[in-house]
């Protein structure tokens, strides 16, 4: 699955869940600097490692590579926000959440927080080397009618030969923003990216994906993202 969150605020702030059932994940956007990353990182490895973390679901910790606004993102997914909620409770109350937040006051400074929930998924989930993903931003208008076309495109001789996996959420609070819905791809590589869209776009199955997407909702733009490190169920 795609990729999971805590949240930041002087290092990492961690907040309460709004009700929703069901599989979810979270971003938390970062600014941290080239000298702070590595420390940073360091810091939530060690937290993430500790026996208080006793993690259920997964997080993430992702370097932006094109289109955000800021330089990092935390990641995180769990099966339900009651799941979330009761391990950041759990978390908060530690030892090892005092110590993560004195290594890294100051470093990392939080922009937007986001939430989603999945939907659908298609293609072989790879946690372990799909590491590069790109995140398309859609405001939808016929719901069932959007996931229609994505399930026409993989389900096609050109989405099976694809080496991408998908994923396909609905944005449950993101701010003031157009935006309901994401289709994230994880890819092993950004050249795997790179020859998988290249193979796919001269196709009919994508032209007839685009008349039915563009029908379905409208696009509002993308951004990249990798893996620095990941811990949880799927991660170490």
């Amino acid at each position: 699955m795609i990729h999971r969150i805590v949240t930041f605020a002087a290092g990492l702030l961690l907040v309460s869940t709004t009700a929703s059932a069901g599989p979810n994940w979270q971003t938390i956007e970062l600014s941290i600097s080239l000298a702070d990353a590595p420390k940073v990182q360091a810091a939530l490895d060690k937290l993430m490692s500790s026996a208080a973390a006793d993690l259920k679901g997964n997080v993430s910790l992702m370097a932006n590579v094109a289109g955000g606004d800021t330089s990092h993102l935390i990641i995180s997914s769990f099966d339900s926000r009651a799941e979330r909620e009761a391990w950041i409770k759990k978390l908060r109350a530690s030892d090892a959440w005092a110590a993560y937040a004195r290594a890294t006051d100051g470093m990392a400074e939080a922009s937007r927080t986001s939430r989603m929930n999945f939907v659908k998924s298609w293609g072989e989930e790879n946690e372990d080397s799909d590491v590069f993903w790109a995140i398309h931003a859609f405001t939808v208008r016929d719901a069932p009618a959007f996931v229609a076309a994505i399930d026409a495109l993989q389900g096609s001789d050109a989405g099976k030969a694809s080496a991408a996996q998908v994923h396909l959420s609905e944005v449950a609070a993101a701010g003031l923003t157009p935006v309901t819905h994401l289709i994230s791809v994880g890819y092993a590589s950004e050249a795997q990216a790179e020859a998988s869209n290249a193979a796919m776009r001269p196709t009919k199955e994508w032209a007839t994906y685009l008349e039915a997407s563009r029908k379905a909702g409208t696009y509002q733009g993308s951004f990249m993202m990798r893996t620095l490190a990941t811990w949880g169920n799927d991660g170490e």
